[in-house]
């Protein structure tokens, strides 16, 4: 599986992404965040909502369990869906950026 992301814009708790996923484009957001399904409201704007693909999302709960809980997701995408990481620490977001091979890693940091 070939995975390139780049940084599209910072986003409260973490980044939002442009990542192609053996080159087809899919919209991807890690954040900092409890595991809460309703927290994906204020993570997708609704415009990404509309603009269709469905939404995944995965808790990422730390750093020894993220490479399975990202490739999970990832292994179910169809072009232009979008995926979510809900990652339960800076360790657990840093290691979800890694996995989503974010190109541009001096704008990962928390803003």
């Amino acid at each position: 599986m070939e995975i390139i992301s780049t940084h599209r814009q910072n986003i409260v708790g973490g980044i939002a992404m442009h990542t192609t996923l053996d080159g087809e484009p899919i919209r991807t957001y890690a954040v900092v965040s409890a595991p809460d399904l309703n927290a994906i409201a204020q993570i997708v704007p609704p415009e990404e909502v509309e603009a269709g693909g469905e939404i995944h999302a995965t808790a990422v709960t730390d750093v020894d369990s993220a490479e399975s809980q990202v490739l999970d997701v990832l292994d179910n995408l169809n072009p232009n869906d979008i995926a979510v990481f809900l990652c339960a620490n800076e360790a657990a977001y840093a290691a979800a950026l890694a996995l989503l091979a974010l190109s541009d890693e001096q704008d990962g940091g928390l803003h």
